[in-house]
């Protein structure tokens, strides 16, 4: 079917992503940037890559609002728009993928989105699918932060397709990031039961060092009823466990039920029992963190759960129960993940040695 499609966003001090946003959107039939007060080139840039440029002002700011008055200025014969913001792009190829997944019944098309550590290095640090192509009418965006894509018609129809991949590198320097707290609880006051927001606010405070109140939010999110995905859930429990070190056991096996396929609960688990000592324990944490061999595919994976540090716990805690096969075993694996770490190579090491002698004296000792 013959579609046309605009990719649009809004913008604010952009200027080092233009060029690579502008170029990854060019296929599509409009290219729309509503600048929101840049004092940089952001706005020069756009029209050299002969993209359409509003500006508009929006006070008290929020994202919905933006976004809204981006969307309303979007040609009227659009059929398809895809939001993406200025640190995003798109893989090449994607117009035809869409055009071959989109159908008439179509409302909205969920691509994938996937976190890269910078431009240059393409490996992934976490992706999931997100709602970034929707119709031209029925949709608006809601929250002031954290803004949501509602649809506002009568039957939305959803697909996906996750052969368009559209990629993101945050620039985490940006001073708007500091507005993000003040803006959430805007939202909390705006709807408390939305349980996402009550998530976000929560663990925003918890970064903030605002313990008390973040534990406060956490427990009202696991108490609402529309807080139902395991996989948040879990990940509030394990922030809750943070902040209250005396009651931190307790909160990480209530996330180990809540979502047991997560390796980041099986590693906080194992970095509790390692610090207390408890071999045994630390064993188990860490054979079922391994057992778990992928990644949850949502926006909460995180990274460094599938670095070495698993498998070093598990290589100790097989030394300290006699299990030097198995101490070896995971001793090289975490090296392999790790192969300039000489605390890895120095511990090796003497699991080798102690294999050896424990093969050479037969009583499983270790000395």
């Amino acid at each position: 079917m013959s579609l046309k499609v605009a990719v649009y966003t809004i913008a604010l001090d952009e200027a080092a992503n233009v060029e690579r946003w502008a170029d990854s959107a060019v296929d599509a039939d409009y290219r729309m940037v509503v600048d929101t007060g840049s004092t940089d080139d952001t706005p020069a840039r756009l029209t050299a890559r002969a993209v359409t440029v509003h500006k508009i002002a929006i006070r008290p700011w929020r994202f919905d609002d933006a976004r809204n008055a981006a969307m309303a200025l979007l040609p009227d014969d659009v059929d398809v728009c895809c939001t993406m913001d200025m640190d995003r792009f798109l893989e090449p190829g994607w117009r035809q993928k869409l055009e071959a997944a989109w159908t008439s019944e179509t409302t909205a098309l969920y691509c994938q989105t996937i976190y890269r550590p910078s431009v240059d290095d393409p490996t992934p640090l976490r992706s999931w699918p997100t709602k970034n192509f929707h119709h031209r009418w029925g949709y608006r965006f809601a929250r002031p932060v954290h803004e949501a894509l509602v649809f506002t018609g009568e039957r939305e129809v959803t697909t996906s397709c996750a052969d368009i991949k559209m990629f993101e590198v945050q620039d985490h320097s940006k001073p708007t990031r500091s507005n993000y707290l003040p803006l959430m609880e805007v939202a909390h006051k705006e709807d408390p039961d939305d349980a996402q927001i009550c998530f976000w606010l929560g663990r925003d405070l918890m970064w903030a060092n605002q313990q008390d109140r973040a534990v406060e939010l956490l427990e009202r999110y696991l108490a609402l009823p529309t807080s139902t995905w395991g996989e948040e859930r879990s990940e509030a429990m394990r922030c809750i466990a943070r902040m209250r070190p005396e009651q931190r056991l307790a909160w990480l096996d209530k996330a180990r039920m809540e979502a047991p396929h997560r390796r980041e609960i099986w590693l906080d688990l194992a970095e509790e029992f390692h610090g207390k000592a408890d071999w045994l324990n630390l064993f188990w944490a860490c054979t079922n963190g391994i057992e778990n061999t992928h990644r949850t595919g949502s926006y909460l994976d995180d990274a460094n759960c599938w670095g070495f540090r698993l498998y070093d716990l598990a290589a100790i805690a097989s030394w300290h129960l006699n299990a030097m096969d198995r101490a070896v075993v995971w001793g090289q694996k975490a090296l392999e993940l790790d192969p300039a770490n000489q605390r890895l190579q120095s511990n090796l090491d003497f699991f080798l040695g102690g294999r050896v002698q424990e093969r050479t004296s037969g009583d499983g000792s270790k000395q």
